[in-house]
């Protein structure tokens, strides 16, 4: 039967890119099962629940997880205004498929709002191991794993490892991230799963 997903990422309060979305949304609603926000909806020195705001309730049930830019308690708050669903390190099933998130930016010389290390993350992920059902696993992350989809520039893999091994133990049927704009609508495999990065993307994806 297969379920189609909206996905997006980076929007960073851009007025064109939510524009894009709303169009996007009520264009296809009726065929979206379910939207996923990787993150960084917030604007550089920004307000998260303007942002939010900004794009509102989406008609749509939406699964969310912080960005970099984003505080877990803000993401939070905007979510119960808007009808989101946080998935900040839960689990929830649509359609028969299980959707697990684990959101942040790994730690990088910019010093953002809101970065982790490996150990954070794992601490994170170890809550979303063993929930693999049938194959149906769909992972939303906001950092890419290590070495796919995740070069700056060429050769450049800022990725985090942690999410790479949980890809590799929990294989997820796919995952959703964002975090590097030049990757942005570019894909690639990791051990058979599927690793779609939507950063300043708007897409729609349809799986099995």
């Amino acid at each position: 039967m297969g379920i189609r997903i909206l996905a997006f990422s980076d929007i960073h309060g851009d007025r064109a890119l939510v524009a894009r979305l709303k169009d996007t949304v009520s264009i296809s609603r009726a065929s979206i099962d379910v939207a996923v926000c990787c993150g960084d909806i917030t604007p550089v020195h920004g307000s998260t629940i303007e942002a939010a705001r900004m794009i509102g309730d989406l008609g749509v049930r939406t699964l969310v997880v912080p960005g970099n830019f984003e505080m877990p308690n803000d993401l939070r708050i905007a979510c119960k205004e808007l009808n989101w669903t946080d998935l900040h390190g839960k689990y929830i099933e649509v359609k028969g498929y299980v959707f697990a998130g684990c959101g942040g930016g790994n730690i990088s010389p910019f010093s953002t709002p809101y970065e982790l290390g490996e150990d954070q993350f794992n601490e994170l992920l170890s809550k979303l191991k063993g929930i693999n059902r049938n194959g149906r696993l769909v992972l939303l992350t906001h950092c890419p794993p290590y070495g796919v989809v995740d070069e700056p520039k060429q050769g450049m893999h800022v990725g985090s490892n942690a999410i790479a091994s949980y890809v590799i133990q929990e294989k997820p049927l796919a995952q959703f991230c964002g975090h590097i704009h030049e990757q942005g609508g570019k894909e690639g495999m990791l051990e058979g799963s599927r690793i779609i990065n939507v950063a300043r993307n708007i897409r729609i994806v349809e799986l099995p």
